[in-house]
């Protein structure tokens, strides 16, 4: 039987990143992955001779965030990033950059000024109650909007909230908006955070990696360390056995045998590989998954001209809209415009349903566009693995099974996408070292 110090399940960006740090720390590592590739909802593959990422990404929090972090500390290969530029707020005909702070939101002419006074009211009042006990984690942003604003205006902070969270401004915490902007690993402090909104200057430190999403995997696998790590693909994991803590982890394959496992699949999925305590299995169940549509266009003619993408407020449904090829011009031919239009999707849909009325707003955005599309391609994506909603629940780093672990998306609430999987992975190494495994 083979052994190995630690196994990681999954070889997406948390289970790459685990394996990564482990064996830099010493560990003997192997990577069990059900499909043929590696990198999960962060990777790119080629369709007609144009370079794909597994939806829209910008990578945040790249001046001092968790991701760089764990590149400063366990990267050999460190990818390169390109300036994301700005966000643009497009309602009807009229685009603005995205209001960053306060004085920026003040002059946001997209929105009635009434509202915008109401808003910030709201958003006064609102820390100041946080700041005296109130959970923000249960308290909605519905609960804090004022009643009386425009349809508009409530568009505009629904698609923050659906594109943020994966859910609409009935289902999502303020938590969410006050969100640590550094690294710390403590608790929020309301006031610190509203400073950094009174003065923030925007994504200044959001980045689009140099030849796509597959730059940031490569650099992973490239930095692993010799001998250290091994990877395999097409190999399914069907049970981990265990008594007082982890010993074996079954696959369609072989049986493996280690001391400590990191689980980076669906946290909701765990209890079908062990036996887990009834009430930690209900919370695993009430885990909410974001399901999104990415239509990628390639296009004969440059149409988007900004270097930056755009958040579609007034369409049905929403859209985010990332020109990839405008931050790389090799991802698409010569001449051409790569473009990624980004969807969220109910818990319950008709996939055909959804692509025609999705492809039919970007229609109704740009009439013209038709005329020079070169290639469509649909993916059908869960960009996060858990909502952070009211309503849903959350895994953990730590299970109740001594030396299993788990990381991903839906064992940590900060931040979103690559920055909340290293955050988990940050979090995890903490723990394996507080319990004497690392």
């Amino acid at each position: 039987m083979d052994y190995y110090d630690v196994i990681v399940i999954g070889a997406g960006i948390s289970g790459l990143l685990s394996a990564l740090a482990l064996a830099k720390e010493g560990k003997s590592v192997l990577i069990l992955e059900k499909e043929d590739y590696i990198g999960g909802v962060c990777r790119s593959y080629e369709i007609d001779g144009y370079r794909l990422d597994t939806g829209p990404h910008a990578i945040t929090r790249l001046e001092n965030g968790p991701f760089k972090e764990l590149m400063d500390e366990y990267f050999d290969v460190v990818p390169r990033f390109v300036p994301f530029g700005k966000y643009y707020v497009r309602i009807q005909e009229d685009i603005k950059p995205f209001p960053w702070n306060i004085n920026a939101w003040l002059k946001f002419s997209l929105i009635p000024k009434t509202d915008r006074l109401l808003i910030m009211k709201s958003l006064f009042n609102t820390l100041y109650v946080l700041n005296t006990g109130k959970d923000s984690a249960t308290t909605p942003i519905s609960d804090i909007l004022p009643s009386n604003i425009s349809e508009t205006s409530r568009n505009f902070i629904n698609w923050l909230c659906y594109f943020t969270v994966g859910t609409s401004i009935e289902n999502t915490p303020i938590s969410r908006f006050i969100d640590n902007k550094t690294n710390k690993r403590d608790s929020f402090s309301y006031i610190g955070q509203f400073y950094d909104l009174l003065i923030s200057e925007g994504a200044t430190d959001q980045g689009y990696p140099k030849g796509g999403l597959q730059s940031i995997i490569n650099a992973i696998v490239t930095s692993f360390p010799k001998d250290k790590v091994k990877l395999k693909t097409g190999e399914e994991v069907v049970k981990i056995e265990h008594s007082d803590k982890i010993e074996n982890v079954v696959t369609s394959q072989n049986i493996y045998e280690c001391d400590t496992i990191i689980y980076s699949g669906f946290a909701s999925d765990l209890p079908n590989m062990v036996d887990l305590p009834f009430e930690h299995t209900e919370h695993l169940n009430s885990i909410k998954k974001i399901n999104s549509l990415t239509i990628w266009l390639g296009l004969t003619k440059k149409i988007f001209e900004n270097h930056g993408s755009e958040m579609w407020v007034n369409t049905n449904p929403f859209a985010w809209v990332v020109p990839t090829s405008n931050y790389d011009p090799s991802l698409a031919p010569n001449g051409n415009q790569l473009v990624s239009f980004a969807f969220t999707l109910p818990d319950e849909y008709d996939v055909d349903e959804m692509r025609k009325r999705a492809f039919n707003t970007i229609v109704e955005m740009h009439p013209e566009i038709e005329n020079y599309i070169d290639m469509v391609h649909y993916q059908e994506l869960i960009p996060e693995k858990a909502a952070w909603s009211i309503n849903s629940g959350f895994g953990d780093v730590k299970t109740p099974i001594k030396n299993l672990y788990c990381v991903g998306t839906d064992t940590e609430k900060r931040s979103a996408g690559v920055s909340r999987a290293a955050y988990s992975v940050l979090r995890c190494l903490d723990t394996m070292r507080s319990d004497g495994n690392l």
